[in-house]
C-alpha cells in the first residue's frame, strides 16, 4: 500500500489505542492527560480488558482501562457526538464503578474516572477546550468524589492560533491535521516528530491498516444507518434498506446493540434473511 494514500489520523480510535498501548509512544499521550486533567497515569497498570468488541487482532480495539490501588481510569477516543454514543461512554463508566459492589464483604471504596478525547465540540458550549464533570449538590456545596469525568474537545485546538498554545496545546492541534506534512508544519518538538514518524510507519503496516480501514468503514455504515433512520424512520416500507445496512454492519463486526439502535433489527432477523 502506498503511504501517500493512507494518512493515519490521531483521532482514530484504532490509532489512539495503538499509541497508548505501545510503551515507546504511551508517554506522549500520558503527558497530555496529566496536563489537561491533573491525573498522572505513569504508575497505573494498563489492564488488558475488553468487554465489548471481542476483537483480539493486535488488541487494536481493546478498551483502555488503567488501575492503581483504589482508582480506575477509563480513556476513550470518540468521534461521534450522537447522544446515544455519548450515553454509551458514560454507561461504561457507571458499569465499571457498579461492578465493585458485586464482591460482598470484600468491597472497598473505589474512585472511577472517565477521560474522553472528543473529536467534536460541546453542543451547549461550542468554544470549550475541556470540562470536568462531578456529581455535586450546589446548594449545600457537597461533592461525590467516587465518580467523575473529563472531556477534551479536540476541534477547538486550531492550527490558525497554534502559536498561542503551550507545548501540550500544540500537541493537541496535531489531532486536527489531515496530512503528515501539515503535522510537520505545526511542530518541531522531537517527541512530536517521533509520533509523526510512528504514524508514517503505520501507514505502511498492512495489518494495522486493515483495522484502521475497518474502523472507518464502521463509522461510515453507522452514520448511514442513523441518517436512514432520521430521514425515513424504520417502518416496514424501508425494511429492505435497513436489512441491507444491518447485514453490512454485521459483516464488519459492529456489535449487536448498535445495529439494533441504528436499524431496529436483531441479529436473528438479519441472519434468517440469509
Amino acid at each position: 500500500m502506498n503511504e501517500k494514500n493512507h494518512f493515519i489520523s490521531l483521532c482514530s480510535d484504532t490509532t489512539f489505542k495503538y499509541l497508548l498501548k505501545k510503551e515507546e509512544t504511551r508517554n506522549w499521550i500520558l503527558e497530555i492527560i496529566e496536563r489537561k486533567t491533573g491525573i498522572d497515569l505513569n504508575e497505573f497498570q494498563l489492564i488488558n480488558h475488553e468487554s465489548n468488541t471481542g476483537n483480539n487482532i493486535k488488541d487494536y480495539r481493546m478498551d483502555l482501562v488503567f488501575e492503581k490501588g483504589n482508582t480506575i481510569v477509563i480513556v476513550e477516543m470518540t468521534n461521534s457526538d450522537k447522544e446515544a454514543d455519548t450515553v454509551k461512554n458514560y454507561q461504561y463508566l457507571y458499569r465499571t464503578q457498579s461492578r465493585r459492589f458485586m464482591v460482598g464483604e470484600e468491597y472497598t471504596k473505589k474512585r472511577t474516572i472517565l477521560i474522553l478525547m472528543n473529536h467534536f465540540r460541546n453542543q451547549e458550549s461550542p468554544n470549550l477546550l475541556d470540562t470536568h464533570f462531578t456529581f455535586n449538590d450546589r446548594s449545600h456545596d457537597l461533592l461525590i468524589k467516587d465518580i467523575e469525568s473529563f472531556e477534551i474537545y479536540l476541534p477547538n485546538y486550531k492550527k490558525t492560533c497554534y502559536d498561542e498554545y503551550n507545548e501540550i496545546g500544540r500537541r493537541l492541534v496535531l489531532f486536527n491535521a489531515s496530512s503528515f506534512e501539515e503535522m510537520e508544519s505545526i511542530t518541531s518538538n522531537p517527541s512530536d516528530l517521533e509520533i509523526i514518524k510512528e504514524l508514517r510507519n503505520l501507514s505502511m503496516d498492512e495489518i494495522f491498516l486493515t483495522e484502521y480501514e475497518k474502523e472507518k468503514m464502521q463509522e461510515k455504515l453507522v452514520n448511514s444507518a442513523y441518517k436512514e433512520g432520521l430521514d425515513h424512520g424504520i417502518g416496514q416500507g424501508k425494511k429492505d434498506k435497513q436489512m441491507e445496512i444491518a447485514k453490512r454492519m454485521l459483516e464488519t463486526g459492529i456489535d449487536e446493540e448498535t445495529i439494533f439502535q441504528c436499524t431496529g433489527l436483531r441479529t436473528e432477523e438479519i441472519t434468517s434473511e440469509g
